[in-house]
């Protein structure tokens, strides 16, 4: 008989089940929804990071325009270079290039010609 008193303490009702069921499925959804707003936040973060070097940058302009700015003399434009309509005479650089160029061959090990090297073009790249 005492185990029967038990049991019928035991056992829940349909509303009291209810209630707990609601209770766990509201907080689990809240936790949810807590968890996809913090995510929703975390875009925020670099705006954040870099917007203290902003700031730091803005306010070094500030200053900047806070000080008075010396008045800058005009400055005159040089005359411009004679223009050249004959080829400059580059003999003495592609004697200066052909010879790195057989010093290099000779230390990688590389015969050089006898009769020499011709060096057909030279193209400057500024």
């Amino acid at each position: 008989m005492a185990m029967l008193a038990a049991a019928e303490e035991a056992v829940t009702t349909m509303p009291e089940a209810l209630v707990n069921t609601l209770l766990g499925m509201g907080t689990v959804f809240c936790v949810l929804i807590l968890i996809s707003f913090i995510i929703y936040l975390l875009k925020f973060i670099p705006d954040l990071l870099n917007g203290s070097k902003k700031e730091k940058e803005s306010v070094q302009i500030a200053d900047n325009r806070k000080q008075p700015v010396p008045a800058q003399k005009p400055v005159s434009k040089p005359a411009p270079a004679p223009s050249v309509s004959k080829p400059a005479d580059d003999t003495q650089l592609v004697a200066v290039i052909t010879a790195a160029v057989m010093a290099a061959m000779e230390q990688e090990g590389t015969p050089v010609p006898a009769d020499g090297l011709v060096i057909r073009s030279i193209k400057k790249r500024f």
